[in-house]
């Protein structure tokens, strides 16, 4: 109804139409030329064509844009506040923010005329995502009139700072967050990185009637809990409560707040990241309680408490998890996915450090794991600063492990060999790759090979000829990382330092 009737709004006069029919001309153009999405691997390529290209003038052609309908009003507006940004940006700016990589301001879109002001106030999607960076007085008032604008959407809030400086407003946190908890019942997603000096104001919820009904995702983070710890019974009632919540499917725990996994951690939960230190036989131990677990990420990995050496148990079976990353340090990776079996795995990472230049990575264990699993995996991203693992030991790895469905590939070692860009290049009789032939991403960060290697690897697989010679079969590769360990060779430096490979 009310959309109707701002649809049947008479439009602006004179020269303020025209100019808004310049101002939407750009901005339909903009909605109907594609828009390259984040995630894909020649976005910034697409993204520099798109943006070299003029906007048509749709005013001049003849067409009133400001008689166009408020439903399409509505989809631009939508697609202004999209994510523009491939990477975050932290801006401190006197404002609320949409995300780390959303630059558009939705106030700006009532700035150009009074109808779209009255679409842009009456959509409440435009106001259901707020970040709160360095928190201060200017965002108090601001926040408050995004939330009423947000009517009944469900919200995604986030609160954050400067870890480099340390300096925000305390007392303009606490009056954010209470506006954000006086519209609690719509919580749907919240990051709070804040203070312990607003922790009253969480343990204040555990004694409320009132219950974030739709809440998926929880990520609380007392910056400076560690010199409070008589405040670490108040922050287990705090999660304690938010685990209730039927809806809750993910968590983010901190090191500050735990050293264990929670036992009232809910059974539903299909997204954990534990950034806390725990051994493996802790985390076998939890994972059975979680049984729809679809992601899982471990950010370091603990020797057990107690020597568990000689204890064998079969593989246990998480028939959901899609994503699975680990960073260990001493303690390997490798052995944590010996005992376990992923049918729907997607993506797996391993990212292993130690105290000694050594590695003690066992790397086929990835294709036991692999093999036994029987997931067709499209992500692996494998990282190691040990020094010993060999170019022989890292081709067996891959080699030896069932990746056709690979589209992504970041290897990081102490170094590329010819033996691994080999196995990149060898293709079959018929003409396709035998290695991971459909890759579409390849991140090499440090390479020592023999001269021109490289450079043919990349161009057998690169999506479009690279060359004069169009006969020469394409492959499915958009983007290339590739480093020297030292210096690329005369043909690789000529091939590189002449192509952007994204």
């Amino acid at each position: 109804m009310a959309m109707h009737a701002i649809a049947n709004s008479p439009p602006p006069s004179g020269s303020s139409s025209e100019a808004t029919n310049e101002i939407l001309a750009e901005l339909i153009a903009s909605l109907f030329l594609s828009r390259p999405s984040l995630n894909s691997s020649s976005s910034i390529a697409i993204d520099r064509v798109e943006r070299s290209v003029p906007y048509p003038s749709r005013a001049r052609s003849g067409f009133d844009i400001s008689q166009l309908p408020a439903e399409i009003i509505c989809e631009i507006f939508e697609r202004f506040m999209e994510d523009d940004s491939v990477h975050p940006v932290f801006d401190d700016t006197p404002r609320p923010l949409v995300s780390y990589t959303c630059r558009s301001d939705p106030t700006k879109l009532g700035q150009i005329c009074s109808r779209w002001r009255a679409v842009a106030v009456n959509l409440p999607k435009l106001w259901s995502n707020i970040l709160i960076y360095n928190p201060k007085p200017s965002q108090v008032y601001l926040t408050n009139v995004w939330l009423e604008r947000s009517g009944k959407n469900p919200l995604n809030l986030e609160v954050d700072y400067n870890s480099g400086k340390r300096q925000y407003d305390v007392r303009s946190e606490a009056q954010i967050l209470r506006s954000f908890i006086r519209h609690l019942t719509r919580w749907k997603k919240f990051r709070f990185n804040v203070s312990v000096k607003v922790l009253g104001l969480f343990y204040a919820l555990t004694d409320s009637p009132h219950k974030p009904l739709i809440l998926e995702s929880v990520d609380l983070d007392f910056h400076d809990l560690l010199p409070h710890r008589r405040a670490e019974e108040g922050v287990d009632g705090i999660l304690k409560y938010f685990h209730s919540c039927p809806t809750l499917r993910q968590v983010v725990w901190h090191t500050r707040e735990l050293d264990r996994f929670p036992q009232h951690a809910p059974s539903q939960l299909t997204h954990v990241h534990a950034r806390f230190s725990v051994s493996i036989d802790d985390i076998m131990t939890f994972l059975p309680q979680i049984p729809l677990i679809q992601e899982l990420q471990i950010e370091s990995l603990r020797r057990p408490s107690k020597d568990t050496a000689g204890t064998v148990s079969l593989p246990l079976l998480l028939q959901h998890l899609r994503l699975l990353r680990i960073l260990s340090h001493e303690v390997r990776g490798t052995s944590f996915i010996a005992r376990l079996t992923c049918p729907s795995l997607e993506s797996l990472e391993i990212n292993h450090s130690n105290d000694f230049p050594e590695s003690n990575q066992d790397l086929q264990e990835i294709p036991r794991f692999l093999h036994r699993s029987g997931c067709r995996l499209q992500k692996l991203d494998l990282r190691d600063a040990g020094r010993n693992i060999t170019g022989a030991e890292l081709e067996k790895c891959l080699s030896d492990s069932p990746l056709q469905s690979l589209t992504y590939l970041h290897i990081w070692i102490s170094h590329i060999s010819d033996q691994m860009v080999g196995l990149l290049s060898r293709k079959s009789p018929t003409g396709l790759h035998q290695f991971a032939p459909f890759l579409e991403t390849l991140d090499l960060p440090s390479c020592e090979t023999s001269d021109g290697l490289l450079a043919n690897m990349v161009s057998s697989r690169w999506y479009e000829a690279l060359d004069d010679n169009l006969s020469t079969p394409v492959g499915h590769l958009r983007k290339a990382v590739i480093f020297p360990g030292k210096y690329f060779g005369p043909i690789d430096e000529a091939f590189f330092s002449t192509k952007v490979l994204y």
